[in-house]
């Protein structure tokens, strides 16, 4: 079984940069051959070895595209990817910051619907998980086998309409409507503002934003998002009650890594080019054609 990392981009909220450190954050920490696939509706700016494919159409009207982040249902499209396939969802505001090679074998192991376990409130965090409520599903990270979930996508299809009209987005949907479904281990996806912010006053006293080493993902729901985190020297970033000042360092070489590495690629795929235009004015007509660092 191969593996597929996705993710989807549309409208302006987000721009080709995220694509591309996200992108860049999966090579660092994948051992295995993958393809990288961005959903999209405008693949400019994005790196080469990324593939692109058209957001599947769910006949949805222009206001849901704009709450809800309903189109990631788009993501279980029949034929969309290969039959069997492991495919891992990672929306565009996480950071990967160690092996997905657990992730891809749970999904292997469970070969059913695995998504993230919606993170309770911080009192809740002194009790074991057991006796934390199940607030249901967090969509920033989920996986799931090529061609085991169309009946999510012709469910969704069919019925459109009424589900907007009765969940407040996808992953409310996605609690309900899955029934064949399991959390990630604990601890391997953590919240930026669970994990790692204080609340106020409490921030003041301890300002230092606390970088959690021993998860695989840290993901950014709400505020702030990474790169709002990337400002001047006391300069303000979060929510009112959540919030941090100045620049976070490990976010910072979080982006900087990934700049350097797409520039590395980039510089090696136009030697690579310039190479096979010296040799093909050497030996005639064939020319190689470029690297391609999908990892496919």
């Amino acid at each position: 079984m191969l593996v597929t990392i996705v993710c989807m981009k549309w409208g302006t909220a987000f721009t080709a940069s995220h694509v591309n450190a996200l992108y860049a954050g999966v090579l660092r920490n994948m051992e295995e051959p993958f393809d990288f696939v961005c959903l999209t509706d405008d693949r400019r700016g994005l790196a080469s070895g990324i593939l692109t494919r058209h957001i599947p159409n769910l006949g949805l009207p222009e206001q849901a595209w704009r709450r809800g982040c309903w189109p990631k249902i788009g993501v279980f499209a029949p034929g969309l990817f290969p039959p069997g396939d492991v495919v891992l969802f990672l929306d565009l505001d996480v950071m990967i910051q160690q092996s997905l090679a657990p992730l891809v074998g749970v999904l292997r192991e469970r070969h059913h619907f695995v998504i993230q376990r919606e993170w309770n409130p911080d009192l809740w965090s002194l009790l074991p998980d057991s006796f934390r409520p199940d607030r249901g599903a967090q969509s920033s990270v989920f996986g799931f086998h090529a061609g085991d979930v169309d009946g999510i996508y012709h469910d969704f299809v069919g019925k459109a309409e009424a589900i907007i009209a009765q969940f407040k987005n996808d992953q409310s949907y996605l609690t309900q409507a899955v029934r064949q479904k399991s959390y990630w281990p604990t601890g391997f996806c953590v919240s930026f503002k669970r994990s790692c912010t204080k609340y106020f006053p409490i921030n003041l006293l301890l300002p230092r934003i606390r970088q959690p080493r021993n998860a695989k993902i840290i993901v950014f729901h709400g505020k702030p998002r990474p790169w709002d985190t990337m400002v001047e020297k006391g300069q303000r970033w979060g929510s009112k009650r959540r919030f941090g000042v100045g620049p976070v360092p490990w976010i910072e070489q979080y982006f900087n890594q990934a700049d350097a590495m797409l520039a590395s690629l980039t510089n090696a795929a136009g030697n690579f080019d310039a190479s096979a235009h010296t040799s093909a004015a050497n030996t005639g007509p064939e020319r190689a054609n470029p690297p391609s660092y999908s990892h496919s």
